[in-house]
């Protein structure tokens, strides 16, 4: 018998993502609107609508124009080559490419809280493809480690799905410490080999914590929004944004160092300088009009998801955004 379960308890926490808590993500598939993501109302989040260009057309004949037919769609070759007046017309596609790009690189084996940064990153791609696929769009994958790229080719199949959460788990797994090797790839890269296997109107989710998400890849950025729609997706820890009112010791699995939290200058400079990096990323994603959407890993993950992509209109069967409940067999 299906039992009710709260968006608190659907969302993943840990420093592993596992296979079964991402499947169950589907459950709150009709709930996410992937299209018509809402205007973020924090100062810390884009406040851009995103771009999507609809579904786009497929050409597939050409014929004698008729009278209402749109004159925009004249082919002006056929037209002079057999003087009559010819139209092309076009197949109307009924999905669109969506591929997730997900950072699974050794800064996001990081969290204070709740999660670490890449159990909330899978846990956002594994939401948004089951959401993908209740709308019958094609679903794609890149997932992004410190030297090397895995992709799923995007299908209309559950199983390109489960393939991504397969591949994030066994990706994330092998984190073991938050300081990348020295030649780690830079986000720069992943930015390139998208642009590479999108095809224009594809639409692009990048996840990640954005640290090097600078200047650099504004090129790539540019090039990759020609075509595509791109939102960003940004995960931080709390402790990201400011240290706490306590001495700590840290570590970097190799060596150990004290931490004066009751240094006031020392918070205080941290805090700063965190600041500056975030409004660094803002500022580029606003040259850029992407739509920026914060995350933050001490925080539920299901209703963040509602907050941003939630239905507009609750859905029958009491599973719409006005309740935090879902049923679970």
């Amino acid at each position: 018998m299906p039992k009710a379960v709260s968006h608190i308890e659907l969302s993943p926490r840990g420093a592993y993502p596992e296979v079964a808590p991402l499947v169950k993500l589907r459950y709150i598939a009709r709930q996410l609107q992937m299209f018509q993501p809402r205007v973020a109302r924090s100062d810390q989040a884009g406040g851009l609508l995103t771009r999507y260009r609809g579904r786009g057309m497929n050409f597939e004949e050409v014929r004698n124009y008729q009278a209402g037919d749109d004159v925009r769609s004249i082919d002006w070759r056929v037209t002079a080559r057999t003087g009559e007046t010819h139209t092309k017309l076009y197949q109307e596609e009924r999905e669109r490419p969506v591929v997730i790009l997900v950072d699974l690189r050794s800064p996001m084996f990081f969290g204070s809280r709740r999660a670490f940064k890449s159990v909330v990153a899978s846990g956002i791609a594994a939401a948004l493809g089951w959401a993908g696929l209740h709308h019958s769009d094609r679903i794609g994958a890149m997932l992004f480690t410190d030297d090397d790229i895995d992709t799923v080719r995007p299908r209309r199949s559950h199983h390109a799905v489960l393939a991504m959460i397969h591949a994030m788990v066994e990706l994330a797994g092998d984190l073991s410490n938050p300081v990348p090797s020295p030649g780690s790839q830079p986000l720069k890269l992943l930015l390139e080999e998208a642009r590479r296997i999108s095809r224009p109107g594809t639409a692009l989710f990048l996840i990640s914590d954005c640290h090097d998400l600078d200047d650099s890849c504004a090129q790539a950025l540019y090039l990759l929004t020609r075509h595509s729609d791109l939102q960003v997706l940004r995960i931080t820890d709390p402790l990201e944004l400011a240290l706490p009112e306590e001495s700590l010791t840290i570590s970097d699995g190799r060596q150990r160092t004290f931490l004066n939290g009751n240094n006031r200058p020392l918070r205080e400079h941290f805090a700063e300088r965190q600041a500056q990096a975030r409004e660094a990323v803002e500022q580029l994603c606003r040259r850029h009009r992407l739509p920026l959407l914060d995350f933050n890993t001490g925080q539920p993950l299901v209703p963040a998801l509602l907050s941003y992509f939630g239905s507009r209109q609750p859905e029958s069967r009491g599973l719409g955004a006005a309740t935090d409940r879902v049923l679970v067999p």
